[in-house]
Parts: C-alpha cells; structure tokens; sequence
C-alpha cells in the first residue's frame, strides 16, 4: 500500500515538510526540547527527528594536510570545505551515541545530496548511514533472587537501530540542521516476514520525501545571518 504524506508544520510554522499522514507527533504523548520535532510511526516505531544544532567549525589543526613543496619543504593547507561537511556529518552522527550504545560498524563515506527547495538549496547537504547498538538499562520489575535485599538486579534490554542522517550545512545561520530517520530493526525482525528490509526502504523513501519538501518558510527561526 503506497503512503499518504502531508504537511506538517515544524517549530510554529518556520518550516514546512511532507510526512506520513499517520505519523503521530511525539509532543502530543511526551515532552520534546525546544530545538526538536519529533514524529513517529504507530504501527513500526520508526521515528523522524528534526534537530536544530550548533554549526560545527572546521578542526584547523587536526584535519591540517601536509603540501610538499618543489623545494622540499612541506606546507599546511587548511580543510577543505568537502572535508569539513564529511567531519561534520559524522561528528553529528556519533553526538547522539553515548555509552554503553556504540556503533555497530565504521562510519561509511557520506554521500552528498541537494535540497529540492529553494530556500535550502544553496546549502550544502549530505545523507549518512549507519546501525547502532543500544543498550537501556532498567531496573527489573522482579528482584533477582542472590540480590540482596538493599538492591534490585539491573536488567539490559539490547535493541539494533539503523539510522538514516541528513545535515544541512547553514553556515550564515551558524546552524546545522539534522534530519534522522531511526528504524527499531531488532524488534521488527522478531516479527518476521522481511519486515526489517521493508522498513528500511520505506526509511530511505521518506528521507527522500523530505530532501524533495523540506522548506523553510522564516529564516527568524535561526536568528540574524552573518
């Protein structure tokens, strides 16, 4: 059955996006920070997240490359704008992990990609992928018979989560704007019938429908440009 999107309204109306018609906003059951929007699949748990975060400056040093020179000195060139996105894009990705959740596997290359809108399309863009081990540590609801009796056993529940990265490079704006798509796919895996692979198609298509819709309506949601 093919999807129905239509638009949604994020952060009072500054921006403008296509979405699944049945996503629920994640604002309506819980509370979401103010630099997010948060929408979510009823039936598979995948979730959408928009994120308004601090542009992340090149690294002069460590990214630094040695130039050889004709007379056999060596100069330093600064990062390349390119370099700086890819750095960017990973250092966004890794900022939503932390311990005891780590990567599954390395990082791949970013892949580069234009907004469809004119509003965005002068911005540098780039869509990163990867699988993300989770762990949640909850207390058990049941006491572990050897625990004590002043401690309660801790119970991990493991969860394997892909997730789909857009960045959109706002320099002027001293913004970098996040989309992540997050798909659960241990859980739909325990359902069986290729549900994982299905989910991640559908994960790469609304990517593609917001990359085709997303649209800033007011820039005064970033403040001045420089």
């Amino acid at each position: 059955m093919a999807t129905t999107y239509s638009i949604r309204e994020l952060y009072g109306g500054a921006i403008a996006v296509e979405l699944p018609t049945e996503f629920i906003d994640s604002s309506d059951i819980r509370q979401i920070p103010d630099h997010q929007e948060v929408f979510l699949s009823p039936t598979t748990l995948t979730s959408i997240i928009f994120e308004l975060n601090d542009y992340v400056q090149p690294q002069p040093l460590p990214a630094a490359t040695q130039q050889p020179q004709q007379n056999g000195t060596s100069s330093t060139s600064p990062q390349t704008d390119v370099d700086a996105d890819a750095e960017a894009a990973k250092y966004h990705f890794n900022d939503v992990i932390s311990p005891p959740d780590s990567l599954a596997s390395p990082l791949p290359a970013s892949e580069r990609t234009a907004m469809h809108a004119a509003s965005l399309s002068g911005f540098p863009t780039l869509v990163l992928a990867g699988t993300i081990h989770s762990v949640d540590k909850s207390r058990s609801s049941r006491p572990s018979a050897t625990a004590s009796s002043s401690s309660s056993s801790l119970q991990q529940q493991q969860s394997i989560v892909h997730q789909l990265q857009l960045l959109i490079r706002m320099k002027n704006y001293a913004t970098d704007l996040c989309v992540r798509v997050n798909v659960p796919m241990k859980e739909l895996a325990q359902r069986g019938g290729g549900e994982v692979a299905a989910e991640v198609a559908h994960a790469k298509e609304l990517l593609d429908r917001v990359v085709a819709s997303l649209d800033v309506r007011d820039f005064g949601l970033f403040g001045a440009a420089a």
